[in-house]
């Protein structure tokens, strides 16, 4: 680091760069709701409630996110609007003090709107806004881990533009592109042998582009398969960054972040015209965030070496719908852990998760409301954390999550 306030204090200068460090980490620490790293995939009640296996359906406006070549299937103009609110519920029992703390688990919203239409017979169309990433954790100044995490908040919204083409009676294809808008807050603790109060704050954002593509096939009434491929998002937040209370004035900063591209196979199953049987796979290339780089105008660049693994969420579903206006679903997501031991964060405090979701439809000849109930659990012990921004173990414990998501959304057809 350069020669400043923050290192002028003694045993500061060694612990300088490591919590500089441990403050981009919180970067990460977005508006979680799933227990995937920071990945939302969650993005319509009817598809939540019955394990977000819908891939293969995609029979309805929010087919812009989860399929959009499955948008053939429409008949008319349709719009979907909704939200989706999670309160995230962990709490860490740390080895360094024994104590449990908490996260703040206020209920976090995450809207959702989507507009689709048919073009012709061959062509549809849809526009999108969501928030396919995000995370947000308050765990107050208090653990013993206040320099790695405090609070962390990161806005994420995507809005898509898709088109879809039916090839075949029985085959469609659809792709589109995406526009991120990113908006990030960080907080941690400065210096803690120093002034245990004095935070250090990151802000940045940035606009970037993805992609999307997609297949749905119905060789038979019974049977159909959906695939969807998601690219890669890179980020260069820039903002500011300082802990002016330990002599570190704001300046500028800036830090590149990846979300990860991800791919989506789909299968379902109607043996009856009242029920749907259908399973998700989904692979999540978390690999590719590897290192990051924190630049600051008045430090050196950081290395932030994340290392997460790539994983898979899996989910299966099924839908009873008696008539024409009530449907009635169930469903389980298994979500493997994406952050290794050695990389563990409390911003993120990712895990081997279980998601069971029920929900209920009605519909009328134009009009439909969705609502969906989530509730998640995982329990996860970190030990011998040797990762160099807690060379002194201070995240070691166990990590417990109990998350409740609720969801709504009303949708109109013309």
């Amino acid at each position: 680091m350069k020669s400043h306030n923050l290192i002028s204090h003694p045993g500061l200068k060694s612990m300088g760069s490591a919590t500089t460090l441990c403050s981009a980490l919180l970067l990460l620490g977005l508006e979680k709701v799933e227990a995937n790293g920071f990945y939302i995939p969650v993005q319509d009640p009817f598809a939540t409630s019955r394990g977000n296996a819908f891939v293969a359906t995609a029979d309805r406006a929010s087919a812009i996110y989860y399929n959009p070549a499955g948008l053939t299937q429409l008949e008319s103009l349709a719009i979907n609007g909704g939200v989706y609110a999670v309160s995230l519920g962990i709490e860490a029992k740390t080895d360094f003090d024994g104590r449990t703390h908490e996260n703040d688990a206020a209920f976090i919203p995450v809207p959702q709107l989507y507009i689709a239409a048919p073009i012709n017979d061959r062509w549809a169309a849809g526009l999108g806004i969501n928030a396919p990433f995000g995370l947000k954790t308050d765990w107050g100044s208090m653990t013993p881990f206040g320099a790695v995490a405090t609070e962390t908040d990161l806005k994420y919204v995507t809005a898509w533009g898709v088109l879809a083409y039916e090839m075949t009676d029985t085959l469609s294809i659809g792709g589109g592109v995406g526009v991120t808008y990113a908006d990030s807050t960080l907080n941690r603790i400065a210096a803690p042998l120093v002034d245990p109060v004095s935070q250090f704050k990151f802000e940045g954002d940035d606009v970037a582009l993805n992609w999307i593509a997609s297949l749905h096939w119905t060789p038979h009434e019974q049977h159909s398969f959906g695939i969807t491929y998601r690219g890669k998002t890179e980020l260069d937040l820039e903002g500011t960054a300082g802990a002016p209370g330990v002599g570190l004035p704001n300046a500028g900063a800036s830090l590149d972040l990846v979300t990860p591209d991800t791919l989506a196979f789909g299968y379902a199953f109607r043996p009856t015209e009242q029920w749907t049987i259908e399973a998700n796979v989904e692979w999540v290339n978390w690999d590719v965030l590897k290192t990051s780089t924190l630049k600051q105008d008045l430090s050196p660049d950081t290395p932030i070496p994340f290392n997460w693994e790539s994983n898979f969420m899996y989910g299966i579903g099924v839908t009873y719908a008696p008539n024409q206006n009530w449907a009635f679903n169930a469903g389980y997501i298994y979500i493997e852990n994406s952050q290794p031991d050695l990389n563990f964060n409390p911003a993120i405090a990712d895990a081997d998760r279980h998601w069971l979701s029920a929900g209920v439809s009605y519909s009328t000849a134009d009009w439909s409301v969705d609502c969906a109930y989530q509730y998640a659990f995982s329990d996860r012990t970190v030990k011998n954390q040797t990762a160099a921004f807690d060379a002194n173990n201070l995240v070691a414990g166990e990590y417990q999550s109990r998350f409740h998501g609720l969801m709504l959304s009303v949708n109109k057809q013309f």
